[in-house]
């Protein structure tokens, strides 16, 4: 099994001013407008290359500035059985969920162990079963309960690794929006949890560069391509390489 690095999360109090901000500074175009999903969670995103940068708004009391919040994978084998496999790793993931936008559907489970104080949900190392497949009917219930699921977002911890599947075209929707300026590197503090990223089996298609030193999340995103000129959204460097 094999993890494609597939979007950057920003956690922002403003998604739609930083949606903006991000796609005419980056130059990238749009593939979401904002929009909300389950309880109070808000999310849009621009296309840079080969990932999805998404803004996202989460969590009863909003950051004061936009921050580098979380990363979100794709597996080349299916959702459940690549959950089983970074169980058997050792990393403690979540029962997969269902996730909706319009006519949109997909599923995530979150991977523990990677971030410091992680979006708060029940996570294991057990193999999948009976009470994973509970656990994701219970997520979906409480996802059409807007109450409920505003309660269960309430505390976004300080970060959020997703595992995702996508249950529609997304190549094909992707396509259709353009590609925006590639992104080459991504630079990500783990305060801690390096030795745990060295054990997740990430393939190559984009430098990830992780240190123990310095800030938790997602510090810099380097772009590939035409140059403009570099900028920053709260906490996340944005700059381009040479060639």
């Amino acid at each position: 099994m094999r993890l494609r690095l597939d979007h950057l999360i920003i956690r922002t109090a403003e998604p739609q001013k930083t949606l903006a901000e991000l796609a005419r500074r980056a130059g990238a175009p749009v593939l979401s407008e904002v929009e909300e999903l389950v309880g109070g969670i808000e999310s849009g995103s621009v296309r840079a290359g080969p990932l999805d940068l998404e803004v996202f708004k989460i969590g009863g009391i909003p950051p004061e500035r936009p921050l580098g919040y979380g990363l979100g994978f794709v597996a080349d084998v299916p959702l459940i059985e690549a959950v089983g496999e970074l169980r058997a790793l050792g990393f403690p993931v979540s029962a997969p969920a269902p996730a909706a936008a319009g006519e949109r559907r997909w599923r995530t489970a979150q991977i523990h162990g990677l971030l410091p104080n992680p979006l708060p949900v029940p996570a294991s190392t057990r193999p999948p079963g009976v009470r994973d497949r509970m656990a994701s009917v219970a997520a979906g219930t409480l996802g059409r309960i807007p109450v409920l699921a505003r309660a269960g977002t309430n505390d976004a911890g300080d970060s959020l690794v997703l595992l995702g599947e996508y249950e529609f075209d997304a190549a094909a929707r992707r396509a259709a929006a353009g590609s925006g300026p590639a992104v080459a590197r991504v630079e990500l503090g783990a305060a801690g949890h390096r030795d745990a990223w060295g054990r997740l089996p990430l393939g190559d298609e984009v430098d990830l560069t992780v240190r123990d030193d310095g800030p938790p999340g997602i510090t810099r995103v380097l772009f590939a391509g035409a140059r403009r000129k570099p900028f920053s959204l709260g906490a996340v460097r944005f700059e381009w390489v040479s060639g």
